[in-house]
């Protein structure tokens, strides 16, 4: 006979409220950002109580979750694949190990894009239709994808890089 579990979903917001409130007010405390406790306390209420009453963002660690978890997966398996090798990777340059980090991160983002494609699409640039995306958030990206905004940032990055150089050269 199976077990009816649906009352629980009664507690679910004040879990998962306890949860965020719990983590973030760790996190805080741990990476030291803001010295005082009761701002800490306050920081952290604050962020557990938009998580909860914000539902995007459910669905958002709904979503990202599982694939976090993969990430954590893949990762235990490529450290495993490399303590295998042993030494002969010792022996290597440098940029072997850095053009394979980077190889992994392109095929990880690549698998990303694919498994979310149906939640990405709307809202990139030259999609017709607003199946599956909310109005105000394809008005926003459209707005983003402009040749306007596309012009202020390149300017941004020009000046950038600029600066950069100017400031590099005594």
């Amino acid at each position: 006979m199976p077990v009816d579990l649906s009352a629980t979903t009664y507690f679910l917001p004040l879990v998962s409220f306890l949860l965020v409130f719990l983590v973030s007010f760790v996190v805080l405390l741990k990476t030291k950002i803001v010295e005082n406790k009761w701002v800490q306390l306050f920081i952290s209420f604050l962020l557990a109580t938009l998580f909860v009453s914000i539902g995007g963002a459910r669905e958002y660690v709904e979503n990202v979750a599982p694939w976090f978890a993969v990430l954590i997966i893949s990762l235990f398996f490529m450290l495993l694949l490399i303590g295998f090798v042993g030494k002969p990777l010792e022996n290597l340059p440098k940029g072997v190990g850095i053009f394979f980090v980077v190889i992994l991160f392109i095929v990880f983002i690549i698998s990303g894009l694919l498994v979310f494609s149906s939640s990405i699409v709307p809202y990139l640039p030259g999609n017709v239709g607003y199946e599956g995306g909310s109005p105000e958030a394809v008005a926003f990206f459209d707005w983003l994808y402009s040749p306007r905004v596309g012009g202020a940032i390149l300017l941004v990055i020009v000046s950038a890089l600029v600066s950069w150089v100017l400031v590099k050269v005594k």
